[in-house]
């Protein structure tokens, strides 16, 4: 059953007070008569509810020693209290009570204000801890994570996002994200400027701001009538991704009209042998005119004599990467004959700008 600490200058009141809660099942930790004996007990005991006084003995009075409370310990706290006038309630309310009992109260009204702030302790305590973890996931990465309401207000907000805008989280609670358009910090998509949902559970755009590339995704979040009240963006910085695609589309590009052009033979393949793309040079070597395609397989154009030589040469090159190994093989031309191609084949395919296996070598 729960622990109380009962703090109350009146020694008939609290010794009844102290029967009553024992009868109902409830540990009592102690009594204290002043605020400053109620602080140190609480330390020592760390009861789970304070019931408190507000006229008490010494220089705080409940009030005061409830603020005191909450401030160090967070332990829940019920007023027990003769005075119910407006002033002293907006006064109380501000150390945030979790209930009031007036005297005289009879057992069952004290056991259910116990019992009730006992319940709404314990909620408030395990959504503190939701939102910490919450907190703690959303500042676990460098992506720009926020949630914003339907009329652009900020809501929430991870601290990687509040560095770019150059505010602290709570500053940007309540900031209007079409400020942050209008400072260039956020495009009218990142801000959902006049998003349009019709269900969707998640769109998906690619933005630039700033001569910056970003990925963005925003999660509507739709009430009961189905209207999207809240959105919850995430946003990934891609510039280097993408810089890093572009450079290997050049290269790639360039690579190609090298082995177009190339005088010696170059081949592309993939990891399984097929031809990644057409060689010209391979197919001059073996006898294709040029409107005439290859077959599907480096392996198809290899003298059978070769063959299991072949295998065995790309099987040892695919166990690593950046691998190159000597090759000197027969190929079937297209009219029947053999030509022998000597050269060496390359593992490159944990090159981006490759990404394949290469043979080149020439004619013997």
């Amino acid at each position: 059953m729960s622990s109380i600490l009962i703090v109350e200058d009146e020694a008939v009141v609290a010794d009844d007070m102290q029967e009553t809660l024992r009868s109902l099942g409830y540990t009592v930790m102690g009594t204290a008569k002043s605020g400053e004996t109620a602080l140190e007990k609480l330390s020592a005991t760390l009861p789970d509810i304070v019931l408190m006084d507000i006229n008490l003995a010494g220089t705080m009075d409940g009030i005061e020693t409830a603020g005191r409370i909450h401030d160090l310990y967070r332990t829940p706290v019920v007023f027990v209290t003769a005075y119910a006038d407006k002033a002293l309630l907006d006064r109380a309310k501000v150390t945030e009570p979790y209930g009031y009992v007036l005297k005289p109260y009879d057992e069952r009204g004290l056991q259910s204000a116990i019992e009730m702030a006992l319940y709404k302790y314990r909620m408030e305590h395990r959504l503190r801890q939701s939102e910490e973890t919450i907190r703690l996931m959303m500042n676990a990465t460098q992506d720009f994570l926020y949630l914003v309401s339907a009329d652009g207000k900020f809501l929430l907000a991870n601290d990687a996002f509040a560095e770019h805008t150059g505010m602290d989280p709570d500053e940007l609670h309540g900031t209007t994200a079409y400020d942050l358009v209008s400072q260039n910090l956020l495009t009218p998509v990142m801000a959902c400027w006049q998003l349009t949902v019709r269900g969707e559970k998640s769109l998906a755009f690619e933005e630039q701001l700033d001569h910056n590339w970003y990925d963005v995704i925003i999660y509507p979040v739709y009430n009961d009538q189905g209207i999207a009240e809240k959105f919850a963006v995430s946003i990934r910085n891609r510039s280097a991704r993408k810089q890093a695609e572009d450079l290997a589309k050049k290269n790639a590009e360039s690579f190609r009209l090298l082995i177009e052009d190339a005088s010696e033979i170059m081949v592309m393949l993939n990891i399984d042998g097929t031809f990644s793309q057409e060689s010209p040079s391979f197919k001059e070597a073996l006898g294709y005119p040029p409107n005439e395609n290859l077959k599907k397989s480096l392996f198809d154009h290899i003298s059978i004599s070769d063959y299991q030589q072949a295998k065995q040469v790309l099987s040892e090159i695919l166990v690593h990467p950046g691998m190159a190994k000597p090759i000197r093989l027969k190929f079937e031309r297209l009219d029947g004959t053999v030509v022998i191609i000597k050269g060496i084949m390359s593992n490159l395919s944990d090159n981006p700008f490759v990404g394949n296996i290469v043979l080149n070598g020439w004619v013997e």
